[in-house]
C-alpha cells in the first residue's frame, strides 16, 4: 500500500511487469471507502491486508465506489459485499451494467453528485470509456482519482485510454477535458503511475495535444 496524502492509500494490483493496476481506500472520519475491488481472489487478498496493516476491518468499509463496469474493477464486488455489508455506488448509467455483469444491487449517481466523506467526493461522468465512467474528485486534497478516464506508463506520461477498451473511443478522448473544470494538483488512476504534484498542467497538456 502506497500513502498517496493524508487518508488516500493506493493498493497496488499489479501482477506483471508494465501491467499496473490499483484500487484505493479512502480512511475518512465518516467510515473507510473502498475505490474499485479489483479481479481476483490475489486482489481481494491485497485489500485485507492493506486494511489490517491501517487497523481495519471488513465491516469499517462504509461504502465501495466504482468507477465503471470492467471486470478488472468490479468482478471482486460479490465477495467484497459480502465481506463488508457496504453499499455499491457507481454512475446511474454504470449500475445497472454492473448489476447485470455481477449480480450486485448498485445505487446510481447523478453526476456531479458529492458524496459527504473526506471532505466531498465529487463523482465526474466521462463517458466513452464506458458509458458511466467516472473520475473522483478529491477537493479537500485537490486530488483527482480517475480510474480508467485516462491511461498512463510507469514514467508518468499519460494517454488517451486505448481504443481497444473504449466503447467510444473518440467521445472517450473528448471528454477527458471534462476533469479540466476541476483544481486538482495529485492524479491517482488505474493503470500508470500516479503523479504527485503539477498534475492538471499533465492532464491539460494530454487534452491539448488531442483536441
Amino acid at each position: 500500500m502506497v500513502k498517496i496524502l493524508d487518508n488516500v492509500y493506493s493498493i497496488d494490483h499489479s501482477e506483471a511487469k508494465n501491467h499496473s493496476m490499483e484500487s484505493w481506500i479512502l480512511d475518512c472520519s465518516e467510515g473507510t471507502i473502498l475505490i474499485d475491488g479489483g479481479m481476483t481472489p490475489q486482489h481481494v487478498d491485497n485489500i485485507a491486508a492493506e486494511l489490517k496493516s491501517m487497523g481495519k476491518k471488513w465491516s469499517d468499509i462504509k461504502a465501495i465506489l466504482i468507477t465503471h463496469k470492467h471486470g478488472d474493477h468490479i468482478r471482486n464486488l460479490p465477495q467484497l459485499v459480502e465481506l463488508t455489508g457496504a453499499p455499491v455506488q457507481a454512475h446511474e448509467y454504470e449500475a445497472p451494467l454492473i448489476k447485470e455483469t455481477v449480480g450486485v444491487e448498485v445505487k446510481g449517481l447523478a453526476d456531479h453528485t458529492v458524496l459527504p466523506w473526506c471532505g466531498g467526493i465529487e463523482l465526474i461522468h466521462v463517458p466513452g470509456h464506458s458509458e458511466g465512467n467516472s473520475s473522483y474528485y478529491l477537493k479537500k486534497h485537490r486530488a483527482m482519482i480517475a480510474g480508467d478516464t485516462i491511461f498512463g506508463d510507469e514514467d508518468g506520461n499519460l494517454m488517451p485510454p486505448p481504443e481497444r477498451y473504449c466503447l467510444d473511443v473518440e467521445q472517450a478522448t473528448r471528454e477527458m477535458r471534462r476533469l479540466l473544470d476541476y483544481d486538482f494538483d495529485v492524479f491517482i488512476y488505474t493503470h500508470g503511475k500516479d503523479i504527485i504534484g503539477g498534475a492538471k498542467e499533465k492532464v491539460k497538456a494530454l487534452v491539448e495535444e488531442h483536441s
